[in-house]
Parts: C-alpha cells; sequence; structure tokens
C-alpha cells in the first residue's frame, strides 16, 4: 500500500465550524496541560483536544459529562497516525524491508507493553483523568490504560499540529526501539511470539475469544481465550479486549515454554 493511499486512510480535521463538545477547563487544568505540552515540545492549542485525550471514560461517566467526552476516538485515530508514522520510518530507513518484516516491526512497537513504557517515561499517567474506582483498582498503571492514553495523545497532537508535530512526537520515542526491532535487542509481543511459533512449527494460527465480560460500561472486565486447532489453551482477564487477549498469549507463552528473545536479522 502506497504512502499516499495510507495518508488518505487517516481520518479528516475537523472543521472549526463542526460542533463538538467543549468543557470549561480551570486554571490548574490548564497550567497541567502546559506543563506537559511545554516538556516534549507539543502543540497545546486550547487544551481541550489534549484533555479528551487524557480523561479517561471513567471520570467521564462520574461527572456525568457529555457522553462521548473521553480518549477513545482520539485512540483510534493515534493508532492510524502511530502506524503511517511507523510505516513510512521503516519504509524509507529500511528499504530492504520485506512486506512481513514490516508486519513484525509495526506488531513491536504498537504492543501495549511498549507502549506503556513509554508513557510512564514521560509520565503520562500523572496528567490523567480517571474515575474513583479505576483510580482505587489502579488504572493508573495498568500497561493496556496507559497505552491507550499515549495513541489518543498521539491522535492529539495530529489534530492540533498536523502530521509534523505528530511525527516528531512518535519518531522521538520510538525510532530507537525500530532500530532495536532489526537489530534483535527488544521483545516481541506475547501474540506475536505464538503466533510465529505455531506458523513454524504447525503451519497453525491461534485465534481468541472473548468468552466472558462482566461489570459496569465504565469499568468492565473481559476474559480472552487462546484457542489453537479448537481447544483453549489458556485464558487472561484484562480491562479490555486487547489486554485480556495478550494475557492468555503471555500464559500460552509461558506454558509451551517459548524464549522472549527475538533473534537478530537485519533481512527481517
Amino acid at each position: 500500500m502506497s504512502l499516499s493511499l495510507l495518508k488518505s486512510l487517516l481520518p479528516k480535521k475537523k472543521s472549526k465550524t463542526e460542533p463538538k463538545d467543549v468543557i470549561a477547563l480551570d486554571k490548574a487544568r490548564i497550567d497541567s496541560l502546559k506543563a506537559f505540552t511545554k516538556s516534549l515540545k507539543l502543540p497545546l492549542g486550547d487544551g481541550q483536544v489534549l484533555n479528551e485525550a487524557l480523561t479517561h471514560k471513567s471520570y467521564t461517566h462520574e461527572r456525568k459529562m457529555p457522553a462521548g467526552y473521553h480518549n477513545e476516538k482520539l485512540e483510534f485515530l493515534g493508532d492510524a497516525v502511530l502506524g503511517l508514522v511507523i510505516s513510512e520510518h521503516v519504509f524509507e530507513t529500511y528499504p530492504n524491508v520485506t512486506e512481513g518484516g514490516l508486519s513484525k516491526v509495526k506488531s513491536v512497537i504498537v504492543s501495549a507493553n511498549l507502549l506503556s513504557e513509554k508513557a510512564k517515561k514521560i509520565n503520562l499517567s500523572e496528567y490523567m483523568l480517571l474515575g474513583k474506582g479505576e483510580e482505587k483498582s489502579g488504572g493508573r498503571h495498568r500497561p493496556a490504560l496507559l497505552a491507550d492514553a499515549i495513541e489518543a495523545v498521539i491522535g492529539a497532537v495530529y489534530l492540533v499540529g498536523g502530521l509534523v508535530a505528530a511525527k516528531k512526537f512518535v519518531l522521538t520515542m520510538l525510532a530507537e526501539d525500530v532500530d532495536n526491532v532489526f537489530s534483535g535487542r527488544i521483545e516481541k509481543d506475547y501474540k506475536t511470539l505464538l503466533q510465529e511459533y505455531y506458523q513454524k512449527t504447525q503451519k497453525l494460527a491461534p485465534r481468541y475469544d472473548i468468552i466472558r465480560e462482566w461489570g459496569p460500561d465504565h469499568n468492565r472486565n473481559f476474559e480472552a481465550a487462546c484457542i489453537v486447532s479448537g481447544k483453549t489453551l489458556a485464558t487472561g482477564v484484562g480491562k479490555n479486549k486487547k489486554e485480556a487477549e495478550q494475557i492468555a498469549a503471555q500464559e500460552a507463552v509461558k506454558k509451551l515454554q517459548i524464549t522472549l528473545s527475538t533473534p537478530s536479522d537485519h533481512k527481517i
């Protein structure tokens, strides 16, 4: 797929005349957002988009705010921007990369494990708005929640500052990790490890089914099953489907004693 086509698939910026939810931000919150953007040299705008990117739906629910004012849509946008930036970077930096190799690199770079570590390094959790229940359950430090938040911030940077600003933010955080994937100095996520193991040994691909979910809308729990050849290999519980699937894959990796190391291969 060409770069121009990938760019065309990105959601368009909102028109200035398009109605949107506006939340009154007090001076303390504005100052907090300014401190966050200043430390990372990010565009702030009026603070509304970034504030939305840092607002979890549990916070929205508890305060009876407009139902759509939380970071899930921005997370979706940020995921697309992240994929585009990483794909373009790999395409330009490693011209001999194969399509399969590009997919492998992306699967590592956009994994919840790696993104949550990046979120911790920039102290993202300090600026997030969470509901009391989510706060008490440890949500501020949950990898999947942090990964979703940093993708939402990427989406916010794109909307406020454009693709150039988003690209600078993403590559400042992740360009070194891309290099590490090619040099074999970085671990793969558990779903990728498991898939590659079964493709190599049995020409099979694990699938993941959500077998149970419970709890209120703002604090859901999901249980995923990792299934191979019709049999459940392992299960995992998380706060969203992606987290539950990763934990199920992790349990399967442990059960099969699959090594986490990535062999060095510059022809990935």
